[in-house]
């Protein structure tokens, strides 16, 4: 059985993995030859973070990232491959988690348009290119993964709450996007100004290149625009991630797989990287001395803590409607 499970799972992150790398290649090529026609004034942000590359460490680190994505996707496979809409499911965690939702302000990312300069035309663009990678991918991937694991059906939607009502349906994920945002809201700014002020963050905004990109955030209007982006980042978070609520909040760990599901897209789908030479890879360790204990310390805590919220909630509302079938049957 464990030899079978480590040969689907090799299985699995092979077919994904390559899949990820020949699409992004793909579309680089074309989105480089887009960059190239435009003026290179309009471009500053995407001359930065590069983020399509047809360089062999760029084709490298692709595979990596695609290795851990397939790692932290591979324990909702049944949503995924069985559901009635994995490519659905696919796009909400690559697109928009790893894209839209990363904790890395660049462009194509809600972070990027919050704290960064970068324009609006390079955010179209990468948002766009990524959509068209990740559709592509989704296609291809979810036929080659439906043939090879004999897949030849799809099977019912997989939220814990899918049987119920269409009124009372919605009122539950209104309900969980209320509290997911809320308690991202919460963490992300008390994590946030914590660490703002023990881990000197000052410096490291006037040493560092990449902070030239950014806002001045002395600016008074700023906490506002980061409240109010936090507040729409949380929600669409929220809903992005709801096809994976069964199958976490049921597990006695879940709180793990929730926490794989945020770090591996959120974070290290965005900051891995292959530098060319020895002084760049120690130039980014350096870098990520700045701000990977504050993404770190964030995702673990709010993992926890709505994993936590959202179990002792099912409980007592397990607890009452046992309660309530009681009186009823003893009246």
């Amino acid at each position: 059985m464990k030899k079978k499970l480590n040969k689907n799972l090799l299985g699995f992150i092979g077919r994904f993995t390559l899949l990820y790398a020949v699409t992004y290649t793909a579309v680089a090529i074309v989105f480089l030859n887009i960059l190239n026609a435009l003026p290179a004034s309009g471009h500053i942000g995407l001359d930065f973070f590069e983020p399509y590359s047809v360089s062999l460490t760029g084709t490298l680190a692709q595979l990596i990232i695609g290795v851990v994505i397939a790692l932290v996707l591979y324990p909702f496979y049944d949503n995924i491959v069985r559901g009635e809409r994995g490519w659905l499911i696919l796009f909400a965690a690559m697109w928009g988690v790893v894209l839209l939702g990363s904790l890395h302000p660049k462009p194509g990312t809600i972070e990027g348009m919050l704290y960064t300069e970068i324009t609006f035309a390079e955010h179209f663009l990468v948002i766009a290119a990524g959509a068209v990678q990740v559709l592509f991918f989704a296609w291809l991937f979810l036929r080659w993964e439906k043939w090879a694991a004999g897949v030849g059906g799809s099977s019912s939607s997989t939220t814990v709450e899918a049987s119920k009502p269409e009124k009372s349906k919605g009122k539950v994920i209104r309900g969980y996007v209320g509290r997911y945002t809320l308690l991202h809201l919460l963490i992300y700014m008390v994590v946030g100004v914590l660490f703002y002020e023990i881990s000197g963050y000052e410096e490291a905004l006037a040493t560092m290149e990449e902070f030239a990109l950014w806002r001045p955030l002395e600016n008074l209007v700023m906490p506002f625009v980061i409240l109010f982006g936090q507040v729409i980042r949380g929600g669409i978070l929220a809903l992005l991630l709801y096809p994976f609520y069964n199958t976490y909040i049921r597990k006695q760990h879940g709180w793990l797989l929730l926490f794989g599901l945020l770090f591996g897209l959120k974070v290290l789908a965005s900051v891995i990287s292959v530098p060319e030479t020895v002084d760049l890879f120690m130039q980014g360790l350096q870098d990520m001395k700045t701000g990977m204990p504050e993404i770190t310390a964030q995702t673990l805590l709010f993992a926890w803590a709505f994993f936590i919220w959202e179990r002792r909630r099912i409980k007592k509302v397990t607890t009452a409607g046992c309660a309530a079938t009681t009186r009823i049957n003893n009246s």
